[in-house]
């Protein structure tokens, strides 16, 4: 009997062994695609030290066996589901079909996340799916900024050379038939066993997540790690982000409140006016990418923005100002409504969300103010158009405003026509007014169709190109709104929607400089003593929200996340987010945190005492636990 019930385990295991075959197959699959991954950023990784290539592998299979798992649960139902049908040909065709569709969208995702990590610093994500599907058009311009044949072939090469290497494998593979059903229930135990505990990462209490990839200070590191289809599968599969925060540090919102308490302290009688006016218009450029590494007073390359730096010195200039994320959907709220960035997520897809939280364009709306907002773009990108007519704005012009025979790029009208038709608009409008243009040239893939000042080579100098046109396009605005009678009592603000990894290419996601952007003031309005002076308080890009309106007098106490900068009492202080991690700027250090790894994975000043670093990680944790449950709220 004994010896009976060995052999019928062994024909058990017998057939099982194809499918185990499959399952390393793809777990081949995941291997190829975190070496390709390594090889496109060998600026990021040393080759010659094994020893890390390796740990990267070792800290990756839990991930790699869940995703091979996922993927093989179909196969392994339908092969018990077809038990009964002796028609090999169906079972075999209906394998290599699903084989086939899996190996492809595979292939898509990893040469696909390769262009998004370069641009985004962050791997392929929900986020950037939307984005696609929102605007395809927008996306392929995107992408054009990196090397789209290289990514196309590597997509047929892979795709081609992995089916066949699965043919070759289960070409002539022999399904069994008629299994007897004690039989077919232990494959379905052992086999629903093996699978369900790879997919969970085991049988303990915490199911498994990228986080049991993370094993360095690296963050590439990290990302490599992290099995790229995982981590995507996960989330769609997960709850919505809507009503779940991925921020969970504190037990209650008055820690929360009591934490964030001294980033928001402010003494009143320390605000002091710029102005020399009391209604004057307002006229705000929103700049695509506009980083500080593209001014020379900034650190940046001399000759990209002349006539930026001629403006400093005739106006006022905030130098230590940070972008709230890396994304212009998320600037756009920072700048508009003053809301920091929300990780994963962004309010501005959701109208339900964004039509309830407030914006300026409100607070000069109900102040009688003709209100309007220019943008060469197709407005309806992110939900653009809705955000400005309920906050306010009367007037949208976008591209479907201009004659379609006008010159454009990928992303929609060149920024000097908007400009000029802008100025034209103004001309007629009645004061006091307030507008704002968003501009879009500085955008990948940088295309121009005149001649590039540095050349067109490569990403770098094509990206300081449209930065030097678009400082173009501001300056002749400018200098054709000083001819107008509305110039001496308009005030004019310059601000980025978000940082850049160009043009240094240096600046890692965790890098406070590649979120480092300029504001800037300007105009006859401003009162003399203050026109060339330079603040350097270091402060968000949302705390411009509340300082243009108390500085007009107007209502800013809904403006919960941002502060006056015009107030010597505020503290110096910044933050930063990705889709990932975030980060806390001090004039004494600067920290990053990786909400997946739970981990600093950047630190400025090693020599700052711990217990002043573990203060302001706690302050960065409560900040954002704090507008996530504001962004849940809404």
């Amino acid at each position: 009997m004994a010896v009976e019930i060995y052999y019928e385990m062994k024909n058990v295991v017998k057939d099982l062994t194809g499918f185990l075959l499959y399952f390393a197959f793809w777990l081949l699959m995941s291997f190829i695609d975190r070496f390709i991954f390594l090889i496109s950023f060998p600026d990021k990784i040393n080759f010659s030290n094994i020893k890390d290539i390796l740990r990267i592998y070792l800290h990756a299979w839990s991930l790699d066996f869940s995703m091979a798992s996922y993927i093989c649960v179909i196969p392994f139902l339908g092969f018990l589901a077809l038990n009964f049908s002796n028609n090999e040909g169906l079972k075999r065709k209906l394998l290599k079909s699903y084989t086939f569709i899996v190996i492809l969208f595979f292939q898509i995702i990893s040469f696909a996340n390769i262009n998004i990590y370069r641009e985004w610093g962050d791997k392929i994500s929900k986020r950037a799916i939307d984005a696609i599907a929102e605007d395809a058009a927008g996306a392929a311009a995107s992408a054009e900024a990196t090397p789209i044949l290289i990514p196309v072939l590597g997509i047929v090469i892979l795709t081609a050379a992995s089916y066949a290497l699965f043919s070759y494998l289960f070409g002539n593979i022999k399904f069994p038939n008629k299994i007897p059903n004690w039989k077919l229930l232990l494959i379905l135990l052992i086999g629903g066993f093996v699978l369900f505990g790879f997919i969970r990462g085991g049988f303990g209490r915490a199911p498994l997540n990228p986080s049991k990839a993370y094993f360095s200070s690296k963050t590439f590191y990290n990302h490599a790690a992290v099995n790229t289809h995982y981590s995507l599968m996960r989330e769609y599969f997960t709850r919505n982000q809507r009503m779940r925060s991925p921020y969970k540090y504190f037990s209650s919102d008055q820690e929360i409140q009591q934490t964030l308490k001294p980033v928001f302290a402010e003494n009143p009688d320390s605000a002091f006016s710029i102005l020399n006016t009391k209604k004057p218009n307002v006229v705000l450029i929103l700049i695509e990418s506009y980083v500080a590494d593209l001014i020379e007073s900034t650190g940046g390359e001399k000759g990209i923005a002349p006539h930026f730096e001629d403006m400093i010195s005739n106006g006022l200039f905030f130098d230590h100002i940070y972008a709230a994320s890396d994304r212009s959907d998320k600037g756009m709220v920072a700048v508009f409504s003053g809301f920091p960035a929300q990780g994963p997520e962004s309010i501005i897809k959701y109208i339900d969300k964004h039509e309830n939280m407030p914006a300026i364009g409100q607070e000069f709306f109900n102040a009688g103010y003709k209100t309007s907002f220019y943008h060469g773009g197709q407005s309806e990108f992110y939900n653009f158009k809705s955000y400005m007519l309920s906050h306010g704005i009367d007037r949208v012009v976008d591209v479907l405003n201009f004659n379609p025979l006008l010159p454009r790029t990928s992303w929609g009208i060149y920024d000097h026509l908007v400009f000029e038709r802008m100025i034209d608009d103004l001309d007629d409008e009645n004061q006091p007014f307030f507008s704002s243009i968003f501009t879009l040239v500085n955008h990948e893939p940088f295309e121009l169709n005149e001649s590039y000042k540095f050349g067109n080579d490569n990403n770098v100098n094509k990206f300081k190109s449209t930065a030097y046109y678009t400082d173009q396009s501001i300056h002749t605005f400018i200098e054709a709104a000083k001819k107008k009678d509305w110039y001496k009592n308009t005030l004019f603000i310059l601000i980025a929607d978000h940082g850049h990894r160009l043009p240094t290419e240096k600046w890692d996601i965790s890098h406070p400089q590649r979120f480092h952007i300029p504001l800037l003031f300007f105009g006859d309005v401003i009162k003399e003593e203050f026109k060339g002076k330079i603040i350097n308080t270091v402060a968000n890009q949302t705390d411009l929200a509340k300082t243009l309106l108390n500085q007009l007098k107007l209502p800013s106490d809904r403006y919960k996340w941002s502060r006056d900068l015009l107030n010597k009492s505020i503290p110096q202080v910044a933050f930063y987010n990705s889709k990932d991690a975030f980060g806390i700027i001090t004039p004494q250090d600067v920290i990053s945190y990786d909400r997946i790894g739970n981990q600093v994975n950047f630190n400025a000043n090693d020599l700052y005492p711990k217990a002043q670093k573990d203060s302001l990680v706690n302050i960065a944790k409560a900040y954002y636990q704090g507008v996530y449950e504001d962004f849940m709220k809404y």
